[in-house]
């Protein structure tokens, strides 16, 4: 059955008959019990409709405790029959078809054309013309120049005015046209549109500037000049350029270039004295010179190698005649994609794709040098070779970090060797990467100290402009991974902060011109993700009211149980495992944590000797009458226990086929023989809310794996980290000690190294006999307890608002 929304999207509430979720004839409970409930329902054939409870939660705890029905939503006041009756169809599905289509067809990695590079391209004379009039090798180039004049006059990327793009694109397009005697029109407007701009240099920038352009524009300054295009050639602005230039060319070790790869084989088209015959040695292995066409191109030029020939041959015919700055791009496509889709979090819909993107990334994974944007490269930056890192080692492929030692500089990291200014967003990639290490990398523990340190400083300083991309909000994914260390990132909380920092279609990434990659930026994901999130959250706020209605059957609150409590119970589930069908899990977590809080406060306060705990545990067992007792409370704690675990093994049974009654059963004995031993009350929390969780999702444990090494060493550091988090939030240590080797209390460094080994226990045991959903589930339990340890109370509010009642 399908519940369909007022805002476009409809979610599955599944087995409506399911005692533990919504059913069918349990609907009316949400209006049943004194008060009007903001919820209408009425079926619509075979599906159920609704209008959400209007929600508007401030980012403040009062506005949680009181009646859910006092809340006010961002939604909006209009509700239409036409817009309430909507389906899932028109909207997620298709988008999702259409991102699975780009993911399968990514090939070689799309990019936007680069006019400049297809100006170089164009210039390479056709020498088997047998003494006829000359003309371009490529003149599908020389076409595509003349068919996308901008408006104004210039080349280059239209909707996002950088000079130094503007400008470059520009002069490589006036010299095609003249070199080629074509176009008389356009050239007259590409000349009135540099004469016009060229003092914009000034002002341009510096962080934006396109690569090598003190060493390409000059040189393309020197060919106009040589063809008497009519542009000044010495004002002050080209001046100051053509010294910087000749400073660079004295910093330039001749002999390094010419020996081992290097950026300069990006650019080779700015420089001079070359000696070709030596630089072809570093060629690779699909003929380019560090996949740059226009680099190729001069190297063609000057050598007549048949290598450089058919790479731009290959890209000449696969671009139609428009070629981009680099190619291929396939290893930088495939990460970002990834990336961004498991940021926006809607990467759970692309497994099948995922698998074929990482097969094709290990598949040419260099652990000795690492990797560029491109496949086969004899050069590799730091940027890639992190984020395929920690890519590769989530998703559990064996890659060693020691590769960054090749991009460490004494105590310092830098993207590419010389390199005068380091990228943000670079260094944020790294920071990312290195939490994510194992005992004893040393690389990654210096790596996290350098860009935590460095990340700091550049928003201290508004430094957040990046050589490398041109982006919606590039301070505001750095504050978020300062402040939200991957520890205390909750999967839907991250998605609904990215959701607002992605840019989409709008993102801009820089080399020598400014360039689009549509595999990694674009609207479609991000369409996708805010229909998935609000669909998402429509199931969760149906639970939440479940929640709410359980809440006040069992009467949790006479066991000091708030609303508030409950609240964070069933987002920090939510929060961590979303998706629609997912709800019997998510149930399950939160109710847990309740009906564990509930038999801890009895044992606190009522049952405080072995022999009244040791009662309540025969009595669960069956060995006990407790209709003799006559304890209330006993009997109150019994019924909801019973109750919840009965009511979770029917509905595993009746989803799934899958009987865990036995199984369940057992778990929480054993927790409550725990608690009657007088063990720390929240020691074995955690495995009980993994065993809990995972059970409910299905999957069977076999008795064997409770004698499993591995498995007794996840439960035992587990239960560890989770119990000293617990211990940690009584003292109130800030986001910053955390951090600080210096400054941090003992307690956050055994949590910080003990994290370490569970990342590696989850992550690194590539033969486990331990199903890896069972190891995750782990995980994701431990990262709560960091996350309530760690987030302030007014943070986790406000995550709460955004999370469970805002949409986006």
């Amino acid at each position: 059955m399908q519940v369909i929304s007022s805002y476009g999207v409809c979610c599955t509430i599944h087995q409506f008959n399911n005692p533990t979720l919504l059913s069918t004839q349990q609907a009316e409970f949400i209006i049943k019990h004194g008060r009007p409930r903001n919820w209408l329902f009425q079926t619509k054939g075979s599906s159920l409709v609704h209008r959400p409870v209007r929600f508007n939660c401030p980012p403040n705890a009062a506005s949680y405790f009181g009646n859910v029905d006092e809340l006010q939503s961002d939604y909006p006041d209009n509700y239409e029959a036409e817009d309430i009756q909507v389906t899932t169809s028109i909207t997620i599905k298709n988008l999702t078809e259409e991102i699975k289509h780009m993911l399968s067809s990514m090939g070689d990695g799309r990019s936007s054309v680069s006019p400049y590079d297809t100006a170089w391209v164009s210039f390479i004379r056709d020498d088997t013309n047998n003494g006829s009039s000359e003309r371009p090798l490529f003149p599908s180039c020389l076409k595509w120049i003349v068919d996308n004049q901008l408006p104004d006059g210039s080349w280059g990327e239209e909707l996002v005015f950088c000079i130094y793009d503007r400008l470059l694109n520009t002069l490589a397009c006036l010299v095609a046209l003249t070199l080629w005697n074509t176009s008389l029109p356009k050239r007259n407007k590409g000349v009135m549109f540099i004469k016009e701009n060229l003092s914009k240099l000034e002002t341009g920038e510096v962080e934006n500037m396109t690569c090598g352009f003190e060493f390409v524009f000059p040189a393309l300054l020197e060919k106009a000049q040589k063809l008497d295009i009519d542009i000044p050639y010495d004002v002050p602005v080209l001046k100051e350029i053509y010294a910087r230039r000749e400073a660079k060319f004295t910093r330039i070790p001749k002999d390094i270039i010419h020996t081992i790869p290097t950026t300069v084989l990006f650019s080779l088209e700015g420089l001079r004295d070359l000696d070709w015959q030596r630089l072809l040695k570093l060629q690779m292995q699909d003929g380019s010179f560090l996949t740059s066409p226009a680099s190729t191109a001069i190297a063609f030029m000057e050598t007549n190698d048949e290598k450089c020939l058919g790479f731009l041959q290959n890209v000449v015919e696969k671009c139609n005649g428009g070629v981009p700055h680099s190619y291929p791009v396939d290893m930088q496509a495939r990460l970002w994609a990834i990336d961004r889709l498991q940021r926006l979090g809607i990467s759970y819909y692309f497994a099948k794709e995922f698998k074929e993107l990482f097969d094709h990334v290990i598949r040419y994974w260099n652990e000795e040098i690492g990797i560029f944007g491109g496949r086969n490269s004899n050069f590799c930056d730091i940027d890639d070779t992190c984020m395929a890192i920690r890519l590769l080692r989530l998703h559990g492929f064996d890659v060693s970090p020691d590769v960054l030692n090749k991009f460490k500089d004494g105590d310092q990291f830098f993207c590419l060797r010389g390199e005068l200014n380091k990228s943000p967003t670079a260094m944020y990639n790294l920071y990312r990467c290195s939490q994510a290490l194992f005992p004893g990398e040393k690389i990654l523990e210096e790596a996290k100290d350098f860009t935590y340190n460095f990340l700091q400083q550049c928003l201290a300083n508004h430094h957040s402009l990046d050589k490398w991309v041109i982006a919606k909000d590039i301070p505001g994914e750095m504050q978020c991974a300062l402040e939200f260390p991957w520890y205390a990132s909750l999967p839907r909380v991250e998605s609904r902060l990215y959701i607002e920092q992605y840019g989409g279609a709008d993102d801009i990434w820089i080399g020598k011109t400014l360039y689009r990659m549509p595999d990694v930026s674009n609207n479609v994901y991000l369409q996708a993700a805010k229909l998935d999130y609000n669909r998402c959250q429509s199931q969760h706020r149906f639970e939440w009211l479940i929640m709410q209605e359980w809440y006040e059957k069992c009467n949790f609150q006479h066991f000091g149980i708030s609303k508030k409590y409950l609240l964070v119970s069933y987002f920090l589930a939510a929060a961590s495992t979303y998706e629609v069908e997912k709800s019997r899990e998510r149930l399950a977590w939160a109710k847990s944590r309740i009906i564990c809080k509930m038999i801890t406060s009895y044992f606190n306060e009522e049952a405080t000797t072995w022999t009244t705990r040791n009662s309540l545990l025969m009595e669960l067992k069956g060995f006990h009458d407790m209709s003799k007792n006559g304890n209330k409370t006993k009997e109150m704690v019994l019924n909801n226990l019973r109750r919840f675990l009965h009511q979770l093994s029917k509905a595993t049974y009746e989803d799934l086929g899958k009987e865990i009654h036995h199984q369940l059963h057992n778990a929480w004995e054993t927790w409550l023989i725990s608690l009657r031993e007088e063990k720390n009350a929240c020691q074995e929390d955690a495995e009980l809310l993994v065993q809990t969780i995972y059970l409910s999702a299905g999957h069977m444990k076999h008795d064997e794996i409770l004698f499993d090494a591995e498995y007794n060493n996840l439960s035992i550091l587990t239960n560890k980290i989770c119990r000293m988090l617990n211990e940690l939030q009584n003292d109130q240590i800030s986001a910053d000690q955390w951090c600080s080797r210096t400054t941090g209390s003992s307690k956050t460094t055994d949590i910080e190294l003990d994290m370490q080994a569970l990342v590696k226990l989850v992550f690194g045991n590539y033969s486990s006999n331990i199903n890896q959903d069972i190891k995750q589930t782990f995980f994701a339990v431990a990262k709560t307890f960091y996350y309530t340890a760690h987030i302030t109370e007014e943070i986790i509010d406000i995550h709460i608002s955004k999370v469970l009642f805002q949409q986006v």
